[in-house]
């Protein structure tokens, strides 16, 4: 497992009693008496719920984040790391509930009835604690990875849009005008982000898959390329009349975003596109 953990430890509560079911610690950052935490997470959320109508989903601490899995009958609350994926902890949350409800709960009774007749031997669920350790190693073990592959998406999402943009139909006079005033916006840019060194600008695009996504943290990465996105959006729809930035935006960014839909809207670039491009 990383040294670098996301998941710091977790908890599945009977809702009510507040009883710890199973609980784990797998980091010295949780120093906490996890029987004793339960009871305070139950009566946290069991507040939040009947207090405000609302359904407790996170709570910051200085240091790190809680997050929330409910149903009927149970809570499962896991601390992370602030830097954590809430998107990524929430369907570790929601798959390791289900794998409960699932195959912990015998066929002839229900969670409730099961819950009644247990007493609180903490070998009852051992399995699913077993589970629950599996789950998060191999979600350490492959963070890595998973990050990689969003930041070669969204690479490759932005450099597809960066050249549908530029095949805007225009005189190749405004067509240099864009490239040379892109290349102005970019000096500074480089300055917040020195991986942008390795990129090109031309009258293509802007070629991003240059970049080295194993040195760029993937929020500035995301951030570096939305700017671009902004910048060149901008300076394009200054530069050529309306009718040509119209037709370029229907007839070859949108045709694009519409094969690629589903990972624009994963990433959260389809909300980019509206902004900056209408």
């Amino acid at each position: 497992m990383s040294n670098k953990k996301s998941i710091l430890g977790v908890w599945l509560i009977e809702r009510g009693s507040g009883r710890n079911i199973v609980s784990r610690a797998y980091s010295e950052a949780v120093k906490l008496d996890m029987d004793l935490i339960a009871p305070f997470l139950s009566a946290t959320h069991t507040f939040i719920d009947k207090a405000s109508n609302e359904t407790l989903r996170t709570i910051d601490t200085e240091t790190n984040r809680y997050v929330w899995e409910a149903n009927e009958h149970l809570l499962f609350v896991m601390v992370v790391s602030k830097a954590a994926r809430i998107g990524h902890m929430r369907f570790v949350l929601e798959y390791a509930l289900e794998e409960f409800m699932t195959n912990q709960v015998p066929a002839d009774t229900d969670i409730a009835s099961m819950l009644k007749n247990w007493h609180g031997a903490p070998n009852k669920f051992k399995n699913f604690g077993n589970f629950v350790d599996e789950l998060v190693s191999q979600y350490e073990v492959t963070d890595e990875v998973l990050l990689a592959g969003k930041s070669m998406d969204c690479l490759e999402v932005y450099s597809h849009i960066f050249r549908g943009i530029m095949r805007v139909d225009t005189a190749k006079s405004k067509r240099k005008k864009i490239v040379k005033t892109m290349n102005k916006y970019l000096e500074p840019l480089i300055d917040r982000y020195s991986f942008l060194s390795a990129i090109t600008l031309d009258e293509s695009g802007i070629e991003v898959l240059l970049i080295d996504i194993n040195t760029v943290p993937y929020h500035q990465l995301r951030d570096s390329l939305e700017e671009l996105f902004r910048l060149l959006a901008k300076v394009t729809k200054e530069t050529v009349t309306p009718k040509a930035y119209r037709d370029m935006i229907f007839e070859h960014v949108m045709p694009y975003v519409k094969r690629d839909t589903k990972r624009l809207q994963t990433y959260a670039i389809l909300d980019d596109v509206v902004r900056y491009l209408f």
